[in-house]
């Protein structure tokens, strides 16, 4: 696959950060929130940039979801938690933490 390629491909990913429930209990979630919302108002809101949530189905890992359009602002955040490239995930399945519900429909 060409550069060109991979990259409209990876614009598409999601991305999630994978935290135990340790980490989620400690509060972990909400210093990402924290960051990601400073991001997000440093950027004027883009469309369709948002992290959401859930808990793993045996509840031993919550997962920090953000969208493709949150990639080219929230990278320093992707990287910083080695966030990995994601299928779309099940939305109904989601909670919004923060950012534009765009993804939604």
């Amino acid at each position: 696959m060409d550069k060109k390629a991979a990259a409209g491909t990876e614009s598409q990913n999601w991305y999630r950060i994978r935290l135990t429930r340790d980490e989620y209990e400690s509060g972990e979630v909400s210093v990402i929130r924290g960051t990601f919302r400073r991001i997000y108002i440093a950027r004027n809101g883009p469309r369709g940039m948002a992290m959401y949530g859930t808990a793993s189905d045996d509840k031993s890992a919550y997962f920090v979801y953000f969208t493709p359009e949150s990639l080219p602002h929230a990278l320093v955040l992707i990287k910083a938690y080695s966030a990995e490239p994601h299928a779309p995930p099940p939305l109904p399945r989601l909670s919004l933490i923060f950012g534009d519900e765009a993804n939604r429909s």
